[in-house]
C-alpha cells in the first residue's frame, strides 16, 4: 500500500491561519497515526463532531494523521479547511465496498449499525495489505464499540475510543416513546445484547489495546482503561455572558422523540413568567413539536431557530439563563457539555446521560430533576424557574479536560 512520503526537517513550525484557527502556531513531529474514523465531519452532529474533535486536536499537535475514513467525510473534511488543508494531514485510500456505499456514515440512521459491520470489514482488509509502519493505530469513533474487530489484534500499538456505554430510558419515560421509537430500543438491546457484540467486547478486553472510555458508563468496568469524561476542550466562554432583557430557556436537539420535547414543553406551558424560549435543530418531529406549541400555548414565547453549526449555538448560550435537556436516552451528552462549558445553567433529569455529564463540572450550573409523570413535570419547571429568576456568572469548573487528556494517552503510547 502506497503512503504519502513525508520529507520534512522535524521539528517543523507553521504559521497557521484560515479556517483551522485552533492553534496559532503548529510544530509538527515525525509521529505517524493511523487514524480510523467512520463518523469524522465537521459541525455534522454529535458523534462526527467528537470524531472531528479527535483528529484535528491530533493535527494541531502536530503529529502526522494519516485519516482513513469514508470518501464522503474526506469531502466534508476538505472544505472545512478550504484553501488551508493541514500539511500533516493525509488521506490514505479508501476503497468503499458496495455495502458501504449503500449504507452510509449517517448517525441520524438505523442502518449505522449494519454500516459499522462493513467499515470494521473494510479496516481489516486495508491493515491487512498495509507495509508502511505506523507509530500508533487509532481508531476512534465511540458508538460501535461492539463491533470493533477491524482493528484489534490487527496492528499495534492500538488505541480505540473514547467508548461509550449504553443506556436505555429509565423508568417513567417509556411513555413518551412513540411505538416506533420503543421498537427500536428494543432491537437496539437484542444488538447490543447479541453474541456478536459480547464477543467482540471480549476480544477488545483480551486484547492489548489501549482503550479510553467516555466518562459517563465503563461497560467493561477495567479501572486500567482511561476515563477521559465528556468535555471538549478549548470552550470558555462562560466569561462572556450577558443577561438577557427577558429571561432565556434554550432547547436543542435533533426533533425526535427521544430528546424530550413534549416534556420540556410541557413544564414549560406551567411557569407563569415572562420568558423566551429559542428552539435549535430540526427533524422529522417538528410539527408534532408546533402542535404541542400551540396547544400549551407558547406561540408568543417560542422562536424556531433552525439549525445552526456550534460557533453560534454558543454565541446563543452566552445571552441565555438555562438550557433544558429531559432528554429520554442519551449514553451522553455533547450539548449538555456545551452549555456547561460556556456557563450555562441546565436542568435534566436523573439517571440519565445528561445528568452523569453535569456530575463533571461546577454543581451551581445544573439542578438534576427527580420524580415521574407529574412529579417530574412539577419538578423540572421548579428547576427552570430558578434559574429564570438568578442568571449565573460561574467558572464552569470541568473535571477534566477531554483534548489535553487523550493527547496525553497518544504521547505516553507511542513513546513507551
Amino acid at each position: 500500500m502506497i503512503q504519502p512520503s513525508i520529507n520534512w526537517f522535524f521539528p517543523y513550525k507553521e504559521e497557521v491561519t484560515g479556517s483551522n484557527p485552533v492553534a496559532p502556531t503548529r510544530v509538527f513531529m515525525d509521529k505517524n497515526i493511523f487514524v480510523t474514523a467512520f463518523q469524522a465531519m465537521p459541525n455534522k452532529g454529535s458523534e462526527n463532531y467528537v470524531g472531528f474533535y479527535v483528529i484535528n486536536t491530533l493535527i494541531n499537535e502536530g503529529y502526522n494523521v494519516h485519516l482513513y475514513t469514508p470518501l464522503l467525510n474526506q469531502v466534508e473534511i476538505r472544505n472545512y479547511f478550504q484553501d488551508d488543508l493541514p500539511k500533516n494531514l493525509f488521506f490514505p485510500k479508501v476503497e468503499d465496498s458496495y455495502m458501504l456505499k449503500i449504507f452510509k456514515p449517517d448517525p441520524l440512521r438505523y442502518s449505522q449499525y449494519i454500516s459499522n459491520i462493513f467499515w470494521e470489514i473494510n479496516i481489516k482488509t486495508y491493515l491487512k495489505y498495509n507495509d508502511f509502519e505506523y507509530d500508533l493505530y487509532y481508531h476512534i469513533n465511540p458508538s460501535s464499540w461492539w463491533a470493533y474487530n477491524g482493528m484489534i489484534n490487527n496492528a499495534s500499538p492500538v488505541l480505540i475510543g473514547p467508548l461509550m456505554g449504553y443506556r436505555f430510558p429509565r423508568k417513567g419515560l417509556w411513555s413518551y416513546l412513540k411505538f416506533k421509537s420503543i421498537i427500536f430500543e428494543l432491537i437496539r438491546l437484542i444488538i447490543l445484547k447479541s453474541p456478536y457484540a459480547l464477543f467482540n467486547k471480549r476480544k477488545i478486553i483480551k486484547s492489548p489495546s489501549n482503550v479510553l472510555i467516555d466518562g459517563e458508563k465503563n461497560i467493561f468496568n477495567i479501572d486500567k482503561y482511561t476515563n477521559v469524561s465528556h468535555t471538549l476542550s478549548g470552550v470558555d466562554t462562560h466569561k462572556n455572558r450577558v443577561k438577557p432583557e427577558i429571561p432565556k430557556v434554550i432547547l436543542s436537539g435533533r426533533f425526535v422523540d427521544i430528546k424530550g420535547y413534549p416534556i420540556a414543553l410541557k413544564c414549560l406551558k406551567g411557569i407563569e413568567k415572562d420568558f423566551i424560549i429559542e428552539i435549535y435543530g430540526n427533524g422529522p418531529q417538528e410539527q408534532n413539536i408546533n402542535k404541542l406549541i400551540k396547544k400549551y400555548n407558547l406561540e408568543d414565547k417560542t422562536i424556531f431557530k433552525g439549525y445552526v453549526n456550534t460557533r453560534n449555538l454558543r454565541t446563543a448560550m452566552s445571552s441565555a439563563n438555562v438550557f433544558v435537556a429531559p432528554y429520554i436516552r442519551e449514553n451522553a451528552s455533547l450539548m449538555v457539555s456545551e452549555a456547561l462549558y460556556a456557563g450555562l445553567p441546565v436542568v435534566t433529569i436523573s439517571d440519565t446521560g445528561p445528568s452523569s455529564v453535569c456530575s463533571f463540572f461546577n454543581s451551581s450550573l445544573s439542578k438534576i430533576s427527580e420524580g415521574n409523570r407529574d412529579v417530574l413535570i412539577e419538578n423540572l419547571k421548579n428547576d427552570i424557574e430558578y434559574y429564570l429568576d438568578n442568571f449565573f456568572i460561574e467558572d464552569p469548573k470541568p473535571a477534566s479536560d477531554f483534548g489535553k487528556d487523550i493527547l496525553k494517552k497518544v504521547d505516553k503510547i507511542i513513546n513507551e
